[in-house]
């Protein structure tokens, strides 16, 4: 924490303020010499105020002055123990209010600790609208019968005919039962709109954000189901799962037209009908999700994720994978095969990166290949790494411009890019959840450490297949 913090907040307040005297001068001076026109005035002088004092008009700070009040807010919050559950803007407005109540109503002085306390009384105002919500998310999952509601870690999918029996209750009571005709007409109208929208998807993500105030909580909830959905395409598989997604325009199915002409027969129209969500699915898909190894990598899921439900809970790990698991839903989501390629070895970067800068490329598909080995399964650890290192090589000639994303090439190696990837993250999960990693706070040392520890016994046992003992 810098020494000089409080200063620095004492120097921002002292120039919002010295800014809000000199527009008013200028707009006094303006009325004085053009009382019709106030064109003289720089814009930027218009944009930004604070509450005027006793209740009065608003008073005009100026753009400059109202970035530093901005910046204020941003510091107050990250140096408070609210950071991740309050947003800066309710933050800000709080903080323009205080310091016009403080130094200009009251007339304190402006110093240090005058400054940390107007600082922290605006972000004690606004963890004021912390409280639990839970959220739901409409997402395009599966077609197919089977189980109508399912768990990723804290997020629950419910199919749509199930998540409308679940709300009907809820339904019934919505809207101003004693308001005007025009009131509760609104109310009636913007509920049908809504159950229209979430009647075009599939499945809805259910999940409870703890203590954040509205806008941080729905962002979390998007995040967290998002991050399950993530996790679905890792754990189902990218070529099943490629359809799935979340949000977005209500589109029941996704229909296209294309026209040409030619010289011979005119105008060509052609038209076609495509799935919105997974139709590779059988009705028994529920049983994947038992049994012993799955437990594994569902807790793993909800240890990850629930760092973003509950921000009192903080696991390095559990965030490195979630980040990894979003690069790699991206890649599925992604239509072009070539950014497919690119955000899937991020993904893999993501996870086993360590700030190393030299020798990147063996360094992600070594690790990444101790992850993926295993000691009976039919590749060498040598085999995985080179398979690794081809989709590495792969994302650098695309991103450093070697090579055309339209190349037939890009097409044809994105799908068992994928896989492989997949196949490293999947095991991942279960290895860092076998080994209690989640709970422990690891520094980039220690999970270096980690790693080459990994990389040395799978090499071990490579050279000595038949000893149970390497």
């Amino acid at each position: 924490m810098p020494a000089n913090r409080n200063a620095g907040w004492v120097t921002d307040i002292e120039f919002v303020f010295a800014e809000c005297v000199r527009i008013q001068n200028a707009i006094s001076d303006a009325v004085k010499n053009k009382p019709a026109s106030l064109k003289d005035l720089p814009k930027e002088d218009m944009w930004g105020d604070l509450p005027g004092p006793d209740g009065r008009g608003p008073l005009m700070c100026g753009r400059a002055a109202n970035q530093r009040l901005w910046r204020l807010a941003e510091q107050a919050v990250k140096y408070s123990g609210a950071l991740g559950t309050i947003e800066i803007e309710p933050v800000h407005k709080a903080l323009g209010k205080i310091l016009v109540q403080r130094f200009l109503t009251e007339g304190r002085d402006i110093d240090e600790q005058q400054a940390e306390r107007a600082l922290s009384s605006a972000v004690k105002e606004a963890k004021r609208a912390r409280m639990d919500r839970t959220h739901y998310v409409s997402c395009r999952l599966m077609y197919s019968k089977g189980p109508t509601s399912f768990a990723i870690g804290p997020v629950t999918f419910h199919a749509r005919e199930r998540f409308n029996e679940l709300m009907a209750s809820h339904f019934e009571s919505y809207g101003r039962q004693d308001g005007e005709d025009w009131q509760k007409e609104h109310d009636a109208q913007l509920l049908a709109n809504a159950r229209h929208y979430y009647d075009g998807f599939t499945w809805v993500g259910e999940v409870k954000i703890l203590n954040c105030d509205g806008g941080t909580s729905l962002e979390r909830a998007r995040m967290a189901v998002t991050g399950a959905v993530n996790l679905v395409h890792i754990l189902f598989g990218s070529f099943h799962t490629r359809r799935m997604d979340i949000g977005g325009p209500r589109l029941e199915t996704d229909r296209r037209a294309h026209m040409s002409l030619d010289e011979k027969f005119g105008l060509y129209v052609s038209c076609s009908w495509d799935s919105t969500s997974a139709v590779s699915f059988q009705d028994d898909w529920g049983t994947f999700l038992e049994g012993e190894d799955m437990a594994v990598l569902l807790r793993a899921a909800n240890k990850a994720l629930e760092t973003v439900v509950n921000p009192a809970i903080k696991r390095t790990l559990g965030s490195r994978l979630l980040d990894s698991a979003a690069w790699f839903g991206d890649a599925v989501r992604e239509a072009s095969p070539a950014a497919q390629i690119i955000k899937a070895v991020t993904a893999l970067e993501r996870l086993v990166m360590t700030s190393e800068h030299d020798d990147i490329k063996k360094t992600v598909s070594q690790r990444s290949a101790a992850i993926r080995y295993e000691p009976t399964g039919t590749k060498t650890f040598e085999e995985l790494e080179s398979e690794l290192a081809e989709a590495y090589v792969m994302r650098s000639r695309l991103a450093h411009g070697s090579l055309s994303p339209f190349d037939p090439e890009v097409a044809a190696f994105a799908p068992a890019c994928l896989q492989r990837i997949e196949q490293v993250i999947c095991w991942g999960l279960g290895l860092f959840e076998s080994h209690g990693l989640f709970d422990r706070e690891l520094t980039n040392r220690q999970l270096a450490e980690g790693f080459d520890g990994l990389i040395s016994l799978a090499q071990k046992r490579d050279a000595a297949p038949g000893d149970a003992s390497a």
